[in-house]
């Protein structure tokens, strides 16, 4: 299992990017760039869930920890995620404690949740690993709830403060939407909604996470986030191919 590295986690700033084209091969390429750990998006991406188990074995090429996006606090979806071999799933929206204990009560075994029990499964090696993977899943296995409305930003104290919870991901564009300033990250209450996250997450003793921008990620690197992603497979996609067609344009226009 490619687990993240919990000690790292607590002291160190982990890089990590989105993958949401569903494609293995962008999976691979990523798992092999050096990223600590990458977010297969089943919420917003175009993969599904037929798809996830070879994405999974994509990742294993590289020593990246797959998270997982679902769309909701589903506890047969997680138990398939986390059966898959998923290292941690994400869950968008959560905006309460009581919530925020639904995610980790479907992500832990008994006695810490209720996440049903299987042997012979992906996640243990077909079985072969069962009693590691029994044994190290609850305490390594990665809950992150994403804060995007002014509402968890709210309770981003008691949430944090739920056993089980390991970080708390701004999702920066659903929480300016929510903030009414769509697509604007810099205004002064915006900024103050992200210390006030990190801070309930240094008092929780939890990690603060961002989905980043260039141009921000220094910014949000001082403020505190631990679990940074900076940019996706498609977005790469889109910016190298500009790039190129401006590079032939320029030529040909030169």
């Amino acid at each position: 299992m490619q687990w993240v590295d919990r000690n790292r986690l607590e002291r160190e700033v982990l890089a990590g990017t989105f993958l949401n084209l569903g494609s293995a091969a962008a999976i691979e390429i990523s798992a092999g760039t050096g990223f600590d750990w990458l977010l297969i998006d089943l919420e917003h991406g175009s993969g599904s869930f037929a798809d996830l188990r070879s994405q999974l074995l994509a990742a294993r090429g590289g020593t990246a920890a797959p998270i997982v996006r679902i769309r909701s606090v589903d506890p047969d979806i997680v138990k398939f995620v986390m059966d898959s071999g998923a290292a941690g799933i994400m869950f968008p929206y959560i905006s309460t404690a009581e919530q925020a204990k639904k995610a980790v009560d479907a992500m832990k075994y008994p006695p810490l949740g209720n996440r049903g029990v299987a042997g012979i499964i992906r996640a243990t090696d077909y079985g072969r690993n069962w009693n590691t993977y029994f044994r190290e899943a609850n305490e390594r296995s990665l809950t992150v709830v994403q804060i995007e409305t002014p509402e968890a930003v709210a309770a981003a104290a008691e949430i944090a403060s739920v056993p089980g919870i390991d970080v708390l991901f701004v999702g920066p564009l659903d929480l300016s939407v929510n903030m009414n300033t769509p697509g604007d990250f810099t205004t002064p209450a915006f900024n103050d909604a992200l210390r006030s996250v990190v801070e309930s997450c240094r008092k929780a003793g939890r990690i603060a996470g961002i989905l980043s921008r260039p141009e921000l990620v220094d910014l949000h690197r001082e403020m505190g986030f631990q679990f940074l992603a900076l940019g996706s497979d498609s977005g790469a996609i889109v910016a190298g191919m500009q790039q190129n067609l401006k590079a032939i344009r320029g030529q040909k226009n030169g």
